[in-house]
């Protein structure tokens, strides 16, 4: 089975963070957890368990990226998709992914939509040693055509995830690693966007 993690809605953030205007917009909604239906946990595996939930993510040594992450966990279109919402703790970049079963592969796939103008599609596959990867085509970005991606579920409950960038010339570069724990605080205040994402973080 191929299924997404919690930390693919964050693995091109550092790389795209927009320029900010003054004005905050707040991405915080309310949300009522239920425990997931049987129908959900046969298709979502063992995501289904972590919504309702949000995580913090911590950068580790070597991360592209030097802000938190915030990420909240939601079930969308009548709970037949997974909805992931994300945004860096200064605000400057998130975005929403979702999570669903293709109908004609039977994969779970998900398409990440940024507020920095770009998207990516990929499918998530589960390796015989408990690890997720992923391979994701990204459209709309100046430099970025891909992003790989591992993340692990830990026994402590937390999510540790790394990932690199493909850029158009076949450069291969290093990209975010994080730890995430679960949390109670609200997702940070997304600000506008830039007219288009920057050049990738070296």
């Amino acid at each position: 089975m191929r299924i997404i993690l919690t930390t693919l809605a964050f693995s091109l953030s550092a790389a795209c963070a927009a320029q900010v205007a003054a004005d905050p917009v707040s991405t915080e909604v309310s949300v009522t957890v239920n425990a997931p239906t049987e129908a959900q946990v046969k298709t979502f595996g063992p995501l289904a368990s972590l919504v309702g939930q949000s995580f913090r993510g911590n950068p580790m040594n070597g991360s592209s990226e030097p802000n938190p992450d915030t990420q909240k966990w939601e079930w969308a279109l009548g709970g037949t998709a997974i909805l992931i919402r994300h945004a860096l703790a200064d605000g400057s970049y998130g975005g929403d992914t979702y999570v669903y079963k293709d109908s004609t592969s039977g994969d779970l796939v998900y398409v990440y939509i940024t507020n920095a103008g770009f998207r990516t599609e990929g499918v998530m596959t589960v390796n015989e040693d408990g690890s997720y990867t992923a391979v994701e085509a990204v459209n709309g970005h100046p430099e970025i055509v891909e992003v790989r991606s591992t993340s692990v579920l830990n026994e402590d409950g937390s999510t540790s995830m790394s990932s690199e960038y493909v850029t158009k010339d076949g450069t291969v570069t290093p990209g975010h690693s994080f730890t995430y724990q679960p949390t109670t605080e609200p997702l940070p205040k997304l600000k506008p966007p830039a007219a288009k994402p920057p050049a990738p973080a070296q």
